[in-house]
């Protein structure tokens, strides 16, 4: 029942989110936001919602001269259900077609640490460039996740646009961790390919999710790591 409450307390944030953005436009401010269901949250190739169903949202605040800010939720399988990213940044083109990004983020998760367990939420800092359809880029936690010491990600992504606004996107990455015991993991990589489509200004996508994690090196012994197909229907506000 208290995970059940948390459930429709992200669901009310996230409307409640998607009726102010319409009243809280600024002269050279931009305020957008976004909205999904799907029938999982994976994240770096690993469910996030124990593989099931899942509703997430938030909002962005975009200046004209690069800087960013915004917040995003979804519900989680642990540490109270509930997952909030808040990160603020700056983007811009170094040269015709070549752009970067870099920026912070926190994941917290409200009720991690409890009866003397290990922290979940963590920090990291992250920094993009794109090229035409390809994108590189990578993070970095001082601590990550589960108080597992340094980490980084290294990924590369390759969108493609089909005919009939459908389009194929590509990708891999690499996550290194100091303290494989504490994450329960081993260092991995995981890898995507999705498709997606424009319906009527919803977002179709079904993506399929794997990594080169086996059964016994996921966490113990579970499914989260295994592959998945998982579809989703998306909207921007």
């Amino acid at each position: 029942m208290r995970n059940f409450t948390k459930y429709i307390l992200l669901t009310s944030c996230i409307i409640s989110v998607s009726f102010s953005l319409n009243e809280a436009r600024a002269e050279g401010t931009e305020i957008s936001g976004n909205v999904s269901i799907g029938s999982d949250y994976v994240y770096r190739g690993i469910s996030q919602t124990g593989e099931n169903a899942t509703i997430q949202g938030g909002f962005d605040v975009a200046s004209e001269n690069g800087l960013y800010a915004g917040v995003w939720a979804s519900n989680v399988s642990f540490d109270g259900s509930i997952e909030i990213d808040l990160y603020a940044g700056y983007g811009g083109s170094l040269s015709e077609g070549l752009d970067y990004d870099i920026g912070i983020l926190r994941y917290e998760y409200p009720d991690d640490a409890q009866g003397g367990a290990a922290e979940s939420s963590f920090n990291e800092v992250y920094g993009s460039l794109s090229y035409s359809n390809v994108t590189l880029g990578f993070a970095y936690s001082p601590d990550f996740f589960a108080e597992s010491d340094q980490a980084t990600y290294v990924y590369i992504d390759y969108e493609l646009p089909l005919n009939n606004d459908f389009g194929l996107s590509f990708h891999y990455g690499n996550q290194s961790i100091d303290d494989n015991g504490a994450f329960g993991t081993p260092d991995y990589s995981d890898y995507s390919i999705g498709l997606s489509k424009s319906i009527s200004d919803i977002d179709v996508s079904l993506t399929w999710f794997d990594t080169d994690l086996s059964s016994t090196e996921c966490f113990g012994g579970g499914d989260d790591c295994d592959s998945r197909l998982v579809f989703a229907l998306g909207k921007s506000l």
